[in-house]
């Protein structure tokens, strides 16, 4: 984060947001872009810093779907709600011979951006795993206990296509997750049998191998919408790798995984995987002997540079599971608490929610509504706070690692955006701040719903970054 980004919003959300001048170059420029998207709905705000006046503006206050974008109020309420020191514990205790796993609605386990970014490898995670129970003298696991009680049990919101429940990117939300509750699948040719390699490594019963070499590559993972098992079919005619595919339910798939990665560590763990509410009273008489964390820093980070919806959704759960200040509450985390606690967030940062609807945390949901001003009001309000740091440096940024790596790498953007992306079928969003020719910094919102060219919120960028003075 630049500290004239840090500076100009924070100006931006104690002015008044003015109507720009019917003569300013760079309104007219900007209507010849939305031209070009005759039939769709467009809100755009685009403002003026540290002046705070508006530069363009079309339907401000009409509230349109966000996609991704609504984000941005996800993670600003997640750093209001729980504080930006806040990290998610999973904790392992063995009590006799059993071994409990307590999962706090962490996103982050085995999640493959995190260990780049410098966390725990999964395999050694599980070799720590190993270690700490042969540490206390177990050889033997009668039992493998998770309590998932953090969260409640609806694993995929109502609102999300049915059809599409294997897709990565609707991956359900568990009070235990592995991977992005995802199976990464990659496969080479052995002979005349094809060989999958998957991450995590789950057990052979939860996944059944019908790959076979062909003259061409027609490989394709499907788990049915009630099964908890993968199912590989088509021809493949040499190496290569699949999308990843969400699992069914998180808890039984973590569950299952840790106990084949404990048995392959020798670790006896042939008993069965249960889901149990673990009481306090339970907990005080076990041992605690690992304790895995993510924090809130890397969640948000995940969240808005790489628009991970598990993680957004894991977010706006926590809300509700968690008080304010991040002390665990006892009611598990639910979609309708966590959205009343972002509307609360957002009154208190002073963005008026009237028009708003918010369903889910990740913006997939075609329900959610949005308005262009509440989104500038919310990257205005963050920037305001002691929490501006933490929530900015979440962005997206051009030819960084993130959404904007690619398409948004373009040398008048590099090194003078941030900002998050939102796409899902008939909706591009867009919204951030960008340091412009002349010296100066706007920050904009753009939500467009219906048909348009996919280059056009590019097409707004290049026009902010090259913007002069306002007449």
């Amino acid at each position: 984060m630049t500290l004239r980004i840090a500076i100009a919003l924070v100006t931006l959300a104690a002015c008044d947001l003015g109507r720009a001048q019917p003569a300013d170059p760079l309104a007219l420029r900007i209507e010849a872009v939305l031209a070009k998207a005759p039939s769709a709905q467009v809100g755009v705000l685009v403002a003026e810093l540290p002046s705070g006046r508006t530069r363009f503006e079309r339907h401000p206050d009409l509230p349109l779907k966000p996609a991704s974008v609504l984000k941005l109020l996800t993670t600003a309420a997640a750093i209001q709600h729980l504080g930006p020191d806040f990290s998610y514990q999973t904790e392992l205790y063995l009590s006799g011979d059993e071994l409990w796993v307590r999962g706090a609605g962490d996103p982050g386990l085995g999640d493959p951006r995190l260990e780049e970014r410098g966390g725990p490898a999964l395999e050694r995670l599980f070799d720590d795993w190993a270690q700490a129970i042969a540490g206390r003298g177990a050889t033997s696991i009668s039992r493998i206990v998770i309590d998932d009680s953090i969260f409640d049990t609806v694993h995929r919101h109502p609102d999300w296509p049915a059809a599409q429940a294997d897709r990565w990117y609707q991956a359900p939300v568990g009070g235990v997750n592995i991977n992005d509750n995802c199976l990464d699948v990659a496969w080479s040719l052995r002979g005349e049998s094809v060989a999958l390699r998957l991450r995590p490594p789950p057990p052979d019963d939860f996944y059944r191998n019908r790959l076979r070499p062909g003259a061409k590559t027609s490989a394709r993972v499907q788990r049915p919408a009630d099964s908890d098992v993968f199912e590989f079919t088509g021809t493949v005619s040499g190496g290569g790798s699949l999308q990843p595919a969400a699992v069914g339910d998180p808890t039984v798939f973590f569950g299952h995984v840790l106990r084949h990665a404990l048995q392959q560590r020798g670790i006896d763990a042939g008993g069965p995987v249960v889901r149990r509410r673990l009481t306090a009273e339970a907990i005080a008489g076990a041992t605690l002997i690992a304790i895995h964390r993510t924090a809130l820093e890397d969640v948000l980070w995940r969240c808005n540079a790489f628009s991970q919806n598990l993680f957004a959704e894991c977010l706006i759960k926590s809300l509700a599971a968690y008080g304010a200040g991040g002390q665990r509450g006892d009611t598990p985390g639910s979609w309708d608490v966590g959205v009343r606690v972002v509307v609360r967030e957002m009154e208190r940062l002073g963005v008026d929610p009237r028009g708003a609807s918010i369903r889910d945390g990740s913006g997939l949901s075609h329900e959610n509504r949005l308005t262009a001003r509440q989104v500038v009001a919310v990257l205005a309000a963050m920037a305001r706070g002691p929490d501006a740091r933490p929530f900015l440096d979440s962005l997206a940024q051009p030819g960084q690692p993130g959404t904007m790596r690619s398409q948004f790498a373009d040398r008048r953007l590099l090194g003078r955006m941030r900002g998050k992306t939102g796409t899902i079928q008939g909706v591009k969003a867009l919204a951030g701040c960008i340091d412009t020719a002349d010296g100066g910094m706007l920050a904009f919102a753009l939500l467009v719903n219906g048909a348009a060219p996919d280059a056009l919120p590019l097409g707004l960028c290049h026009l902010l970054a090259d913007a002069g003075p306002p007449p």
